[in-house]
């Protein structure tokens, strides 16, 4: 059995196609009357054929042949239609990557994330913006009561924390991708922090980071 994968469409080929394509190349062209009457030579189609129960079948006048052409007017129609639909979809807007950061641990962090490690990138997804955490191997059982909280920092020139805002919990087992809350533009708040954040009902940062970089 042939393997269905060779007959995948090549959306490449499709786009190359629609863009050469004429309205005439729409246009389906009345075969000579030589085609018609070799095929019926071939199928014996202007002897009558006799079916069970003796009945007696004769071939159609190719006379009405242009009603042959609405089946292949359909099928082109439906061709037009799947091409432009894979078209609009693979020429649809997608994400684009504006920044990145390598977080890194560094001294006077919480000694847990030594061996931790994890980059950010900055995503723009049709006009909303996205941090998404790329391979990262983070320490989920450092503690039992607590979690790994995702922030986003503004700091001065020489590092210090001006404001900073949580992007959420990150889950060991989840979706690596957290929005941007409005109002907090990346251009200012570049610092991408990962923190352990005790689950004790407070909700501002623990001081205790165990990876940081900055969006470039």
């Amino acid at each position: 059995m042939p393997d269905d994968s060779t007959f995948e469409p090549e959306f490449a080929d499709i786009e190359t196609m629609l863009r050469d394509l004429d309205p005439t190349d729409l246009e389906l062209e009345t075969p000579p009357d030589s085609v018609w009457e070799g095929i019926a030579a071939q199928l014996a189609l202007d002897e009558p054929q006799t079916v069970g129960g003796g009945a007696t079948v004769v071939a159609a006048p190719f006379g009405r042949r242009r009603s042959w052409m609405l089946p292949l007017s359909a099928a082109a129609a439906v061709i037009l239609v799947v091409a432009v639909g894979v078209f609009a979809v693979t020429n649809s807007p997608s994400s684009t990557e504006l920044a990145s950061a390598d977080l890194a641990f560094a001294p006077g962090f919480d000694p847990a994330g030594e061996d931790a490690v994890a980059s950010a990138v900055l995503v723009d997804d049709d006009g909303a913006e996205f941090i998404r955490i790329d391979d990262d191997a983070l320490p989920f059982d450092a503690e039992s009561d607590a979690s790994l909280e995702l922030w986003l920092i503004e700091a001065d020139a020489d590092g210090n924390v001006v404001d900073l805002v949580s992007l959420g919990d990150i889950d060991p087992d989840g979706d690596r991708t957290f929005a941007v809350p409005a109002g907090y533009d990346p251009a200012v708040f570049t610092v991408v922090d990962i923190s352990i954040e005790p689950h004790d009902g407070d909700e501002t940062h623990s001081g205790r980071s165990i990876l940081r970089g900055a969006l470039v």
